[in-house]
Parts: C-alpha cells; sequence; structure tokens
C-alpha cells in the first residue's frame, strides 16, 4: 500500500514535470512566435502602385558600420553605412533604398508592384562595423497585390437561338469572386447561370457567366470582390438584344444584294469578253492599182493636151528611073 502511494505520487510529480518541460519549451516558441507576430506587418496594394518595407530601426551610433539588405527569395537591394554615408548600393526589380535624415528613419519602396510580387519581404539590419558581424534588426511585411476585375456585358445570343447575356470579370487577384445575376433589381435564381473561369498568364483570374434569357426584362450583373470598396453592377437595357435579330437580318440582306450585285457584274463583264473573241477579224486589203486604168488616164491626158505643132516642108525624094 504504501508502495502504491509512493508510486502514485511519482507518477504525479513525474506527469507535473513534464508538463512544466512542456511549458517551458513551449515558452521560448510563444515568445519567439508573439515577437514574429508584432515583427509582421500585413500590407495590400493595388496592382501598378507602390509599397514601403519599414526597417524600424534608428541607428544609435554613427561610428557603427552596418548592412541593410530587402530579401524575399533572394536579396533585392542593399546598401552598407558606413562613416556616416551610404555607399555600394546595389537595387534591382523597381525596388530602392530611403533615408530620412531628420527621423534616422531607413525603408525600402518596391514600385510597380504585380500580382506575382505578393509574397514575404525582410529588412535586415546586420551590424559589420565593429567586428564580428551581429544582426540588429530583421522585420517581416507581407505584401498582398491585389488586382480589381474589370466587368463588361455583352449579348452573345446565336440567330434563331435563344437569347444569352454573357458577363465577364477580367483581371482580378485574388481568385474569390462573387458574381450574380440580377433581374429588374432583385437577384436572379442561379440555377440559369453557367460559369466558366480561368487563369490569365499574369497570374490573374477571369470569369465567364452566361444567362439564358426569354423575356425583355432589365438584367444586370453583380460583382463582389474584395479590391472593390463597393460591388460593381453593370446593366443590360432589353434594347441591347430585343431587335438583335432584326438587324442581323438587315445586315445579312445587304452582304446579299452586295454580292449579288458582285455577281451581276462579273459575269456581263466575261460575256463581253467572250462576245469580243469570238468576232471577225477585220482585214484592209489595198486594191492593186488596175495598169490598164491607168494607161488610159495618161492617154486621156495626153489627148486632152493640145500642144501646136510647127509645120515643115516635106521633102519628096525621087526614086532614079
Amino acid at each position: 500500500m504504501p508502495f502504491l502511494k509512493f508510486t502514485m505520487i511519482l507518477s504525479k510529480c513525474y506527469a507535473l514535470t513534464t508538463c512544466v518541460w512542456m511549458l517551458l519549451s513551449l515558452f521560448p516558441v510563444f515568445i519567439a512566435g508573439h515577437a514574429l507576430f508584432n515583427g509582421i506587418s500585413i500590407q495590400t496594394v493595388h496592382r501598378g502602385m507602390s509599397v514601403n518595407i519599414s526597417c524600424n530601426y534608428k541607428p544609435s551610433n554613427d561610428s557603427d558600420g552596418f548592412i541593410v539588405e530587402l530579401q524575399t527569395n533572394s536579396t533585392l537591394c542593399s546598401v552598407m553605412k558606413n562613416n556616416n554615408s551610404w555607399i555600394n548600393q546595389s537595387c534591382r526589380n523597381h525596388s530602392r533604398f530611403i533615408w530620412i535624415q531628420e527621423t534616422v528613419q531607413m525603408a525600402f519602396e518596391i514600385s510597380n508592384l504585380q500580382i506575382k510580387d505578393t509574397g514575404t519581404y525582410k529588412c535586415v539590419v546586420t551590424r559589420t562595423i565593429p567586428p564580428p558581424s551581429v544582426l540588429l534588426r530583421e522585420e517581416t511585411t507581407f505584401v498582398q497585390v491585389i488586382a480589381h476585375p474589370v466587368v463588361s456585358v455583352s449579348d452573345v445570343s446565336a440567330l434563331g437561338g435563344i437569347t444569352t447575356i454573357l458577363c465577364i470579370s477580367e483581371g482580378f487577384y485574388p481568385s474569390a469572386l462573387e458574381q450574380l445575376w440580377m433581374r429588374n433589381g432583385a437577384f436572379h435564381n442561379a440555377s440559369f447561370t453557367n460559369s466558366t473561369d480561368k487563369t490569365n498568364p499574369d497570374g490573374s483570374f477571369t470569369l465567364h457567366s452566361y444567362l439564358k434569357i426569354s423575356d425583355r426584362a432589365h438584367y444586370s450583373c453583380w460583382v463582389n470582390h474584395s479590391s472593390l470598396s463597393q460591388p460593381a453592377i453593370v446593366h443590360v437595357s432589353p434594347d441591347c438584344y430585343g431587335d438583335r435579330d432584326k438587324n442581323v437580318w438587315i445586315a445579312l440582306a445587304t452582304s446579299a444584294l452586295l454580292i449579288l450585285t458582285i455577281l451581276i457584274i462579273t459575269a456581263v463583264c466575261k460575256h463581253s469578253r467572250r462576245a469580243h473573241h469570238r468576232s471577225p477579224v477585220r482585214v484592209n486589203v489595198t486594191p492593186e492599182p488596175d495598169l490598164q486604168s491607168h494607161l488610159q488616164y495618161d492617154l486621156y491626158s495626153l489627148l486632152g493636151d493640145h500642144h501646136p505643132v510647127p509645120c515643115s516642108p516635106v521633102g519628096v525624094r525621087s526614086s532614079p528611073q
């Protein structure tokens, strides 16, 4: 019996010791987690804008030399302070170091943020002079880049088919988005909609929502996203799709008439060309001059040309008897 009591007491003490050691082992984690929680700031920035990553450190001794770095998966920017001057500055990816002499504050600025820039950034301050190197400060900032959707509506009905309208929300991030149809100011039954989404090359998202309608009511596309201060509503007027078939028929009739005119002109041109090739070839034959007529003309000309011929005595020779 005493042994059993001793065993129970020992087990309780062992359990208590274990709990104490567990609490003591968790205490540094809690402290570290608490410090990490205090050291993390979250900044939400719209795409294309800039963000400042604060280092939250003020040097206490001007004679100390230290390095300040902006780190993510790699080092984006690094500067070194020595003898009250900043040297050896190397920054990339639209980042730069900011030093405010009046308030003795330092920070990094990242401009033209894109969706791919979403992530965790650290400002690390390390003292290098006097040696050895000592980590002075490590400030962590999580940057969330968001992009608001561009909402548009259109009529995508096929000729003679059921009238279908389309709502598109393009280029939004993050992916969580609400997109609903409204009919005459009230939310429409979602069973009549069909949605498809896709991921764009820049990491943003696009959502297509189709709605088949059979009346001329006023429809609207309602979109809500974390990047919007209030939901976006784009209205669809019945005039956008009411006379669509009539306009399509007019366009088709005009096109058919134009094509028919072109065919008629082409046929007439071909017929004229064939008639020209089938007509006989006329050859101008110059008649040969009539020699007899030409001689008669010369003779008559000579007869008509009277020239006086002088008379001379004609000698008569007598033949010898």
